[in-house]
């Protein structure tokens, strides 16, 4: 108890004003950072093979065949999940909704991979 109260009185007002600061731009930079595009669009892979290519701004339902079973993608007015899955621990359904850009649901017993896309393809790296 003595070295908390020892702690307490030396922080001076430059040291809570450097705090404070922090604290702004870290809230800040994080809201700007953090905050992507809507996608437009749902590309759909089956292992290394594309099923297909789906504008958001749909209401649809597709099935798709998977090496266990079939998976449900729901496409509803600009954002996307996966419903039904044959797979055990459901993680691909836990994930939700989906709609800003680069976001991904991966269903990795059924080897599904859904991807949200914008109008032209972004690139995380590039290799040399």
């Amino acid at each position: 108890m003595k070295k908390i109260s020892q702690f307490i009185k030396k922080i001076q007002i430059g040291d809570l004003f450097t705090i404070f600061i922090f604290i702004l731009l870290t809230g800040y930079l994080s809201s700007i950072l953090w905050n992507f595009p809507q996608g437009e669009y749902l590309k759909i892979h089956m292992g290394k093979k594309e099923i297909g290519s789906f504008s958001l701004n749909q209401n649809m339902t597709k099935v798709i065949e998977g090496p266990i079973g079939k998976t449900e993608v729901i496409i509803d007015s600009g954002k996307v999940r996966i419903s039904k899955s044959p797979c055990t621990k459901k993680y691909c359904i836990h994930h939700g909704w989906i709609k800003k850009l680069n976001q991904t649901i991966v269903c990795v017993p059924n080897q599904i991979s859904i991807s949200i896309i914008g109008n032209q393809s972004d690139y995380d790296s590039l290799n040399y």
